[in-house]
Parts: structure tokens; sequence; C-alpha cells
């Protein structure tokens, strides 16, 4: 991030023609805009390859048509559960984390993430038993 830092973008954010709002971009173009997702696989998938994470399935040249194997666990989407998954292991509360990824009901961020957290049993025990050790 020092030697890439990321770019200032004002873009409708949540919707087409919406509130205009800046914000911090670590994958920009080359006119420092925001990045299509599409685009961004795209280049991401030539990136993988390049280092052995995925394979083509043919011998056609990058930007002329080359395709890789299935690989929608690797892709950009794969970081948004990836932030959701180290969110929730960190103790952001679901109302939130729901808001920042745009989910308008927090059961379905719920359903989609909660099973991911990293020792909950645990961590449930140690809160309680902290809540009761803290009244005694």
């Amino acid at each position: 991030m020092r030697e890439f830092p990321p770019v200032e973008v004002t873009l409708p954010w949540l919707e087409k023609g919406g509130e205009v709002v800046t914000v911090r971009l670590m994958f920009t173009t080359r006119e420092r805009k925001a990045l299509n997702k599409n685009y961004f696989n795209y280049l991401w998938k030539a990136a993988l390859e390049a280092i052995g994470v995925i394979a083509a399935v043919h011998d056609k040249p990058i930007g002329k048509g080359r395709k890789w194997e299935e690989c929608r666990d690797k892709m950009m989407h794969s970081l948004r559960h990836l932030f959701a998954s180290e969110a929730i292991n960190e103790g952001v509360d679901i109302y939130t984390l729901a808001d920042l990824l745009g989910h308008e009901d927090p059961a379905f961020t719920l359903r989609r993430y909660v099973h991911r957290v990293t020792g909950a049993v645990g961590k449930a025990r140690r809160a309680i038993g902290q809540r009761y050790r803290a009244a005694a």
C-alpha cells in the first residue's frame, strides 16, 4: 500500500444516479477510476495463472479470448466473503456488517456468514464467563 496507495474516487455509490460519495479504492483503472468487476476478474485470472494458482483451458493469448478453468472461489467476490468472515471473527455486530455489505436483511447476513466464526463456542463461553465473574 505504500508503493501503490489507494486512490480517491467520487461516484454514485449505492445505485446508479444515487448519492455521490468519495471513497478510497485499492484497485483502479490506469485513469484512476473505479474498475468494472468483470474486467477486474479478467485481470485477476491472468495474475492467478501467472503464479500457478489456476490454469488456462486453451492456448489463446490473454486479450484474445483466453479462458481459464473454473475458479469462482478465487475471484474478487471471495474477497468480500473474506472481509465478512474476518469482520465477524473480530466482533463486528451483524447489523453493522449487513449495512456494510449492502444487505437489507441482517438475517441474510447471519445465514450466509455466522457459521464461519472461528472458535465461536469458546468465544461464547468466555464472554458469558466474564459477564458472570464481573457481576460477582
